[in-house]
C-alpha cells in the first residue's frame, strides 16, 4: 500500500501531515505502508523535511524531486507524478494507491475504513475533505458563518442528487478531493494514462474509473482534515475559493467549492 504526497513548499506543514500517517491503527490487511512524495517545484525545503521526519517516524519514503516547466507546474501534473511513481512500488492486484495532500492530516481510522470499502467491492473510495477544527476556529465570524449556510446547502443537494440517482448507499457525499483518495492497484493499471488537468485532476480521476465501468464509494465516515489557510499552493484550489468568499459581500451569491 503506497500513499502519494504532491508537495510544493510544504515543509512547515509537512511533519503533521507524515506523523498523522504514522499514527493510523494498524490493520491486519496493512503489510506495508510506504510513502511517495513528489516535491513540485519547491523552493524551501520539503525534500529534506520529508526524508528526516519519515525516517524519525519509521516510515518507508520515497521521495522525489522534480522541476516541472510552466505548461506543466501544477497539481494536476504533480498528482500524476505521485500516483505513476508510487504505483511502480506495487506488484499485486490487491494492493492500493492512496491520495493526499501535504496540507493535510488523517485521522487513526483513514486507512482501515477505506481498506473496508475496497474491500465490499469498490473500485476506489473518496473520502470527505474538512477544515482542520482549530484553523477554521480561526477564521473571521462572517466566513464561518458563510461555511456553515455552505455546509446546511449541501448536505440538502447532496439527498436530492441521492434520490435522482442513487447508484451508492445513503448516507454518502459527492465531494471528489485528491486529499482522499483510494484506487486499487488493478483499477489503476485498467485506466492507462492518468489524466493530468491543472485543477480538478481528482474529479479527472474518478471520471475515468467510471468510464472504465469502475464502481466508486463516497462515504460520510470517511474524512480527513485540511488546511483552512487563505494562500495555498494550487491555483484555483480551496485556498483560493476561501479567499474569494472573504472578499465578497456576505448577501452576494456563493461559488466555487471547497471543503467544510
Amino acid at each position: 500500500m503506497v500513499v502519494c504526497i504532491p508537495a510544493r513548499n510544504e515543509a512547515e506543514r509537512l511533519p503533521a501531515c507524515l506523523a498523522s500517517l504514522a499514527a493510523q491503527m494498524a490493520d491486519p490487511r496493512v503489510a506495508s505502508l510506504a510513502i511517495c512524495l513528489v516535491a513540485n517545484n519547491c523552493t524551501d525545503g520539503t525534500a529534506e523535511i520529508a526524508r528526516t521526519t519519515a525516517a524519525r517516524l519509521g516510515l518507508a519514503c520515497k521521495v522525489v524531486c522534480v522541476n516541472l516547466d510552466p505548461t506543466r507546474a501544477h497539481a494536476g501534473w504533480a498528482r500524476r507524478l505521485a500516483l505513476e511513481t508510487g504505483a511502480r512500488l506495487l506488484g499485486e492486484a490487491g494492493d492500493v494507491l492512496l491520495s493526499t495532500d501535504a496540507d493535510t492530516t488523517a485521522p487513526a481510522h483513514w486507512l482501515s475504513r477505506t481498506l473496508d470499502y475496497l474491500d465490499a467491492g469498490y473500485d476506489a473510495v473518496a473520502g470527505r475533505p474538512r477544515f482542520s477544527p482549530s484553523e477554521r476556529r480561526a477564521l473571521p465570524a462572517r466566513l464561518r458563518r458563510r461555511l456553515a449556510a455552505i455546509q446546511g446547502y449541501e448536505n440538502a443537494t447532496a439527498y436530492l442528487r441521492h434520490r435522482v440517482a442513487a447508484d451508492e448507499p445513503w448516507p454518502r457525499h459527492f465531494s471528489e478531493s485528491g486529499a482522499s483518495l483510494a484506487i486499487t492497484f488493478e483499477m489503476f493499471q485498467r485506466l492507462g494514462e492518468i489524466p493530468s488537468p491543472p485543477l480538478g485532476e481528482d474529479r479527472a480521476l474518478l471520471d475515468a474509473v467510471r468510464a472504465a465501468g469502475g464502481r466508486i464509494r463516497h462515504p460520510t465516515r470517511l474524512h480527513v482534515y485540511t488546511s483552512a489557510r487563505m494562500a495555498g499552493r494550487a491555483k484555483g484550489g480551496a485556498s483560493d475559493t476561501l479567499h474569494k468568499w472573504i472578499s465578497q459581500p456576505e448577501c452576494q451569491a456563493i461559488g466555487g467549492a471547497s471543503p467544510i
